[in-house]
């Protein structure tokens, strides 16, 4: 991807900076002093000096789910989204060269806020979103005087730039999906029974079981109405269930049984549909 990325900068700097075929080159190799020396014609070199996830990005939802007709749920993790940090630099005999050419990249840059869809390489077609320039933002490098001693040159003023793009290296995982939770009480034993068995020198009786309740995942599906005008109403009890997104519920604290689960739009029962506790699913359609 890296690769690809510093193919498109070259390709839109060459289509936007006002310049001959081939009378700028344009390098991604550390700036060093060997290298610099080596120059024979002006020259712009991107130095990629850091890389890292931009956790701004990030979002609060790190996976995006699918349920499935066969009644399998699939998760997919979301793409991350990185940073790649370039200091971008002029290089030419004269410093007026020098200061025309950072002056003409630094315009064409930021001209774009994103890499044109054209100048992607097949690889990057399928981004989630645009890959973002930032320009001339920030402070990354923090004290230049260090990078440039690091590289054994002299400093050189330089524009920093943030290409922010897509990674996705994760596959899907597809799993059945849990439709009941079944979560058991245990009552532990009266302390004076507890207290007369040890005097006896006898066992004392353990916890019992007092009672067993269930929690269900649902599924409201409709062709014509969307999950977000209907109410789900536990007729038992009159409490309204919340109903998500996607048309999924939960309801818990349920005893092993049959319920009943009015479906309402506008105020009118559109459906009662019954509910057994437990069952392999809870599926409403309308």
């Amino acid at each position: 991807m890296i690769y690809e990325i510093d193919n498109a900068l070259r390709e839109l700097l060459v289509r936007e900076m006002p310049m001959k075929k081939g009378e700028v080159d344009i390098a991604f190799e550390q700036p060093k002093r060997d290298w610099s020396a080596r120059l024979n014609k002006p020259t712009l070199n991107f130095f990629l000096f850091d890389l890292r996830e931009n956790v701004e990005l990030r979002g609060s939802e790190q996976w995006i789910r699918q349920d499935n007709p066969d009644g399998t749920v699939t998760l997919k993790r979301n793409p991350v989204r990185m940073d790649l940090q370039y200091l971008v630099t002029s290089w030419a005999r004269e410093i007026q060269d020098e200061h025309r050419l950072l002056s003409a990249a630094l315009t064409a840059l930021l001209r774009q806020p994103i890499i044109p869809e054209d100048l992607l390489p097949d690889e990057l077609k399928d981004q989630p979103a645009p890959i973002r320039l930032n320009v001339a933002q920030g402070n990354a490098l923090g004290n230049p005087s260090e990078l440039w001693n690091t590289l054994d040159n002299d400093l050189h003023p330089g524009i920093r730039l943030t290409v922010t793009y897509s990674v996705d290296p994760y596959q899907p995982v597809t799993f059945t999906a849990v439709r009941t939770t079944e979560m058991r009480f245990l009552q532990n034993p009266d302390p004076d029974v507890v207290q007369a068995s040890s005097a006896r020198s006898q066992e004392p009786p353990g916890p019992t079981l007092s009672r067993t309740a269930f929690l269900v995942n649902g599924q409201i599906t409709s062709n014509k109405y969307s999950p977000s005008v209907l109410k789900l109403i536990l007729a038992e009890t009159g409490g309204e269930i919340e109903i998500l997104e996607d048309g999924s519920f939960k309801i818990g604290h349920l005893r092993e049984g049959e319920y009943n689960l009015d479906v309402i739009v506008n105020d009118r029962v559109l459906k009662r549909q019954k509910l057994q506790v437990p069952s392999a699913k809870y599926e409403i359609k309308i």
